[in-house]
């Protein structure tokens, strides 16, 4: 006879459960298959584990993170210069938009990205910027469009500083000074369905991604609206340069984290518990397969933030942040944040930490084997 395992030993025997995974909590429809459990969160079971102990303050935390976050800003004469540089080619454009050469059509320019969100790091001088046009853009489109903004942004140039324009897949960039534009060319959504001729057009990938990027700085600018969010963006973005396991997270998955990780209703959470609560929440899993995760609040249906990951990524990212967060849990925090003088954070051998030895979490997944084979076959 077969006995379901509580807390109290085993249980007598239950009636037949229902098919198909369910939503979190008692009754609800379906869930998609894709979407099987809701991951671990301290901050919404916080009244069902009552502290044994004083809570640690977070004064030494918190004046560390907005250190790091100063160090991780850039300069107002750095940002100045950049938005110079925007300034005079949104200028450009609009007057394009206004009265437009011959075969460029212009509909509207926009600007995108970190510079934007106002998430840009130190020493990052550049600026994305999104120009639409009325019809498909080709890679002739390309070359015009850059050669008719280059030379009339280099007639606004009041320095000697040289400039230079470099086509790209997806547009072009212009550097002058230091500072760096990049210009991505799109299209008008209802414009993506029509055929594109991969040898002429700009790719459709390129074209989606450029309209995404409109839409991601749209949200940020009505949702983001604390200030822990964008101190969060800064940190994880350091992460990313940083930290092995968290190079294959892509800013957008960023954005969204940093923002959940501050977003709790009616309550308006301090900078150390949003920092500690991001660990948290990745190191319970909520960018693991099977994870109900954080929904794209730009793309239709549900679309996962962290889709785009593999799974033995997925895996490095969680294992890597439990390794993090027992670290903070005994005073590590300088060495997770970077801080000048401090030591690295390792993840492959155990490290002290106030006397207590942090061993690094070691991975979950197995590659099946025939996929290993068939990895091994390609390479």
């Amino acid at each position: 006879m077969n006995f379901y395992r509580g807390r109290g030993g085993p249980m007598p025997p239950r009636g037949p459960r229902p098919t198909g995974p369910r939503q979190p909590g008692y009754g609800g429809p379906p869930l998609p298959p894709d979407m099987i459990y809701k991951s671990f969160d301290p901050m919404e079971c916080k009244h069902l584990f009552q502290r044994v102990t004083p809570e640690k303050s977070d004064a030494e935390l918190s004046q560390a993170i907005l250190s790091k976050n100063q160090e991780l800003t850039p300069s107002p004469e750095e940002l100045s210069k950049l938005q110079e540089q925007v300034a005079k080619l949104t200028s450009v454009v609009d007057n394009l938009v206004v009265s437009p050469e011959p075969e460029i059509d212009i509909e509207e320019v926009r600007v995108v990205g970190s510079f934007k969100k106002g998430t840009m790091l130190a020493g990052h001088k550049t600026a994305d910027v999104v120009i639409i046009l009325k019809h498909l853009p080709t890679k002739e489109d390309t070359a015009k469009v850059m050669k008719v903004l280059s030379d009339k942004m280099n007639e606004q140039q009041t320095g000697s500083d040289k400039s230079s324009a470099t086509p790209t897949d997806s547009g072009f960039t212009y550097t002058i000074g230091g500072n760096t534009l990049r210009v991505f060319l799109t299209t008008l959504p209802s414009n993506t369905s029509e055929t594109i001729d991969p040898e002429k057009h700009i790719k459709l990938e390129h074209l989606k991604n450029s309209l995404a990027a409109i839409r991601h700085a749209r949200w940020f600018e009505e949702n983001a609206f604390q200030s822990s969010i964008r101190v969060m963006v800064r940190i994880l973005k350091d992460f990313k340069r940083r930290i092995p396991f968290f190079k294959n997270v892509n800013p957008w998955t960023i954005n969204l984290l940093a923002h959940h990780s501050a977003s709790v209703t009616g309550t308006q959470l301090t900078i150390p518990v949003v920092f500690r609560r991001c660990l948290q929440l990745l190191a319970a899993g909520i960018l693991l397969p099977g994870s109900a995760s954080i929904s794209d609040p730009c793309e239709p249906g549900f679309v996962k933030a962290h889709s785009f990951m593999t799974y033995e990524q997925q895996d490095e990212l969680a294992c890597g942040a439990q390794t993090l967060l027992r670290a903070l849990a005994h005073g590590g925090f300088k060495e997770i944040l970077g801080m000048k003088g401090a030591r690295k954070v390792t993840f492959d051998a155990p490290v002290m930490f106030d006397g207590v030895i942090v061993t690094p979490s070691k991975l979950a997944y197995e590659k099946p084997v025939e996929q290993e084979k068939m990895d091994t076959a390609g390479a």
